[in-house]
């Protein structure tokens, strides 16, 4: 009676559809900057130039090739900056030797290079006026996305559907605004004379974040380690105690080599250390989604009771009770459906979930069956074991099965719910999401120390589970920034 969990209809079908709002706005933007550009682009004002020789009264600025472009006026200020103004005339390449007034051969000079392509004047290869509208262009668009990606966050935060589309929801909102705000100030505060140099805060981006990111990621890194050595005292040396120090050295490690390739000039170290800063800024936005919807996903409660409330096991006693965290699980889903019995709900079938370990006396189902009988009193008509689970995974799949046959009807035509420990809500989700089952969790509180871990454990599942789509965004991503730093060292 199991169904396939892609005939379910979730809240993530389609929700990125709303991404091809970005096409009108795409087009929009670079009409708009067309427009703008070929309208200012005939003038070129260049400024930033310092001449060396502070007696020279005046400078003369000359075309070494006619009929290319005309200059208007040549100032030079009292601190030595020299500003040129000149006009396109014809499509072709020039130099413009500038040089002092009066002097003889041994007067100093400067040779700029001009190109006018198609009425527009580019000096450099690279600087023309008008470029503006494409930093304006830019910031929309990152608004944009931000503003995309926070609407498909929300409405599976309205629907409680947690899982890792959700995350990447998260990430990619904390991604964009970050480089919203980085661009809207430089807009509004900066002072770039021309485009060359806004390419080159384009092609800095994944530097500039990964610094900023430094100083709260730091001390997040060596809360982590300590909470796994206060986990380890606690529940023993087992590998998976050991993920936040690992992960801790990893990341620690990745600044390392970031840093040392970043020292270098070299042009395979600077393409390494942009993909490098660019993985650390992608990944630690990953991570700060993922550790706000697990805690968001931990403090969901259900407005409405549930036709059956799945307790995922834990581990029980050697005479068969259940653990103090598997208790915890129990009686969070036990007070839950006491609180909305009392609102004017219908009881619930409770469907403890879980099998026999090699060193159990009973199923966690059976123990969990029986502290519900013999301890909260409730009817053994309204308790349906799950004991064949050995995984999260599994409890999720084959609860859905035992709720099918209770009901004789489908998992997904009832309000189920399950219950674990707040850190473990999340995966929760992801697991029921897998098993093709619609349901909200609700969390027990437990020790400060299981937190951690459990929102490294989610990191590593994402990378595991969607590493194909990971990894084409970072390629994309990272081919804008070195195809940026790429037109920066080759001009």
């Amino acid at each position: 009676m199991t169904r396939d969990s892609s005939a379910m209809e979730t809240p993530t079908k389609g929700i990125w559809n709303r991404f091809l709002l970005l096409i009108p706005l795409l087009l929009v933007l670079a009409v708009t900057s067309y427009a703008y550009i070929r309208s200012k682009a005939g003038t070129l004002v260049l400024s930033g130039y310092y001449w060396p020789d502070d007696n020279a009264s005046a400078l003369i600025a000359t075309p070494t090739t006619p009929g290319v472009i005309e200059v208007d006026a040549v100032k030079m200020h009292p601190d030595g900056l020299v500003t040129i103004t000149m006009h396109a005339v014809g499509d072709g390449v020039t130099e413009v030797l500038l040089e002092s007034a009066g002097f003889e051969m041994e007067a100093p000079s400067k040779t700029l290079p001009v190109e006018v392509r198609d009425g527009i004047v580019v000096e450099g290869g690279i600087n023309f006026e008008g470029w503006e509208i494409i930093h304006a262009s830019l910031v929309v668009l990152l608004a944009a996305l931000a503003a995309l990606f926070a609407s498909a966050f929300m409405k599976l935060w309205r629907v409680s559907w947690y899982g890792y589309t959700m995350v990447a929801s998260g990430g990619g909102l904390v991604f964009c605004f970050f480089q919203f705000i980085f661009f809207l100030s430089l807009l509004i505060w900066g002072n770039n004379p021309e485009f060359y140099f806004f390419l080159q805060d384009i092609a800095e981006m994944p530097t500039w974040f990964a610094a900023v990111a430094l100083l709260p990621m730091l001390p997040l890194a060596v809360l982590v380690s300590l909470s796994n050595i206060a986990l380890i005292r606690h529940e023993g040396r087992r590998p998976i105690n050991l993920l936040g120090v690992a992960a801790s050295v990893v990341w620690l490690g990745a600044y390392a080599i970031w840093f040392m390739w970043s020292a270098s000039w070299s042009a395979v170290s600077i393409v390494l250390s942009l993909l490098a800063s660019t993985a650390i800024a992608f990944g630690e936005c990953l991570l700060l989604s993922i550790m706000l919807c697990a805690w968001l996903a931990a403090c969901h409660v259900p407005k409405h009771g549930m036709d059956y409330l799945v307790v995922l096991g834990c581990g029980i006693r050697k005479d068969g009770t259940p653990s103090p965290l598997l208790a915890g699980r129990v009686d969070r889903a036990f007070a839950f459906d006491q609180a909305r019995q009392e609102q004017g709900d219908p009881a619930t079938v409770f469907v403890p979930s879980g099998g026999q370990g090699p060193d159990e006396p009973c199923s966690e189902a059976e123990s969990m069956g029986e502290y519900l009988v013999s301890r909260k009193g409730v009817e053994r008509e309204r308790i349906a074991l799950e004991d064949r689970s050995t995984t999260t995974r599994e409890n999720m799949a084959f609860s859905r099965e035992v709720i099918e046959r209770h009901a004789g009807r489908d998992a997904n035509e009832l309000r189920v719910g399950f219950s674990t420990t707040n850190y473990h809500v999340f995966r929760g989700y992801v697991c029921a999401h897998q098993a093709g089952m619609r349901v909200e969790g609700i969390g027990s509180k437990t020790k400060y120390y299981f937190w951690p871990n459990a929102f490294l454990r989610e990191f590593v599942g994402l990378l595991v589970a969607q590493w194909q789509s990971l990894l084409q965004t970072y390629l994309i991503i990272a081919a804008i920034y070195l195809i940026a730093s790429y037109i920066v060292r080759s001009v």
